[in-house]
């Protein structure tokens, strides 16, 4: 499966280049009777469900046409939706002023809004909470990636 896996990941990376699509995360597995192929992609402005299909039907094109896989399969090209995690720079900077979660490797979880985004660290500006009341007092704090399991961004309806 991981050469497989390579074999697609460059196709994906050759085929959106640097842009306007960018690949968030592949996984190729094998199910009890036929292979899965997940690909996450988006765009800054959010991806269509159109340029899902098209993505699809050009790697299926191609998987079939070079017999990368022989038997049947699923392939699935979706956006990654609010619960999968920030990974790469440009996500990052697509959030910025949205509250986020982040779950510290070391010091538990802290919420707050993304201020700023470096190439090794992120900004919060984080609130306070004493027995589950905000209170006013916010304050930005750089937080180190190395230091950061993940990060989600929260869904807020206001």
């Amino acid at each position: 499966m991981g050469d497989l896996s390579e074999k697609i990941r460059e196709w994906l990376l050759a085929y959106v280049g640097d842009g306007p699509i960018f690949l968030v995360d592949l996984q190729v597995s094998q199910g009890a009777k036929r292979s899965l192929v997940t690909i996450l992609v988006d765009t800054l402005e959010g991806i269509s469900i159109d340029e899902c299909a098209l993505l699809s039907r050009k790697l299926a094109h191609h998987i079939e046409e070079n017999v990368w896989i022989e038997e049947a399969y699923n392939l699935e090209v979706s956006s990654p939706g609010l619960d999968f995690p920030l990974t790469q720079g440009w996500q990052f900077q697509k959030n910025i002023g949205r509250k986020v979660k982040v779950w510290m490797k070391k010091e538990g979880q802290i919420e707050g809004a993304l201020l700023a985004y470096k190439e090794d660290s992120i900004e919060i500006l984080t609130e306070k909470t004493l027995k589950h009341r905000v209170i006013v007092a916010k304050e930005s704090t750089w937080f180190p990636l190395a230091d950061i399991d993940k990060i989600k961004v929260q869904v807020s309806f206001q």
